[in-house]
């Protein structure tokens, strides 16, 4: 089962401040760091607003400086974000073993199913009564396939 979007929200949280545990980073190297982690680029939209809330939260520093005229920050965890990251382990675990799950799900491109579910729904409504019979045959069909490396991964 997918999570909910608010765990996810508190995963990246702890994801990014176990990221910058390692070392400090600018916003480039997070994302690149990420995108190794869940197998997809989160945008900028994600990750400002995780770097936000920590540096709100006193979690995480940034530092200023100025490389060939362009103002660069990198962003590092505080001692008061090593001592949350100590206190939240279990739930840290949690994170990494759900971005091991995306990154294992985009994988296997379970992610396009997406897509195809919208199409079918989108189409649906013009399929004539026996394409909507050779339809269900073939998700009958993939849904008996999937369970059976699900319940037998190991034949």
């Amino acid at each position: 089962m997918l999570p909910r979007r608010g765990v996810f929200k508190g995963y990246m949280k702890l994801v990014t401040l176990n990221i910058l545990r390692e070392r400090p980073r600018h916003v480039y190297g997070l994302i690149k760091e990420v995108e190794g982690l869940i197998g997809f680029r989160p945008s900028t939209g994600v990750i400002y607003p995780v770097l936000k809330k920590l540096m709100n939260e006193g979690l995480v520093s940034v530092e200023e400086s100025v490389v060939e005229g362009k103002t660069l920050k990198t962003y590092r965890v505080t001692e008061k974000g090593l001592k949350y990251l100590d206190l939240h382990e279990g739930e840290l675990k949690e994170a990494l073993r759900l971005t091991d799950f995306l990154k294992k799900f985009r994988q296997t491109g379970c992610d396009r199913l997406f897509g195809l579910v919208r199409e079918i729904a989108m189409s649906a409504g013009r399929l004539s009564e026996a394409e909507l019979m050779e339809l269900r045959k073939a998700v009958t069909d993939f849904e008996a396939r999937v369970l059976e490396i699900l319940t037998n991964p190991a034949r």
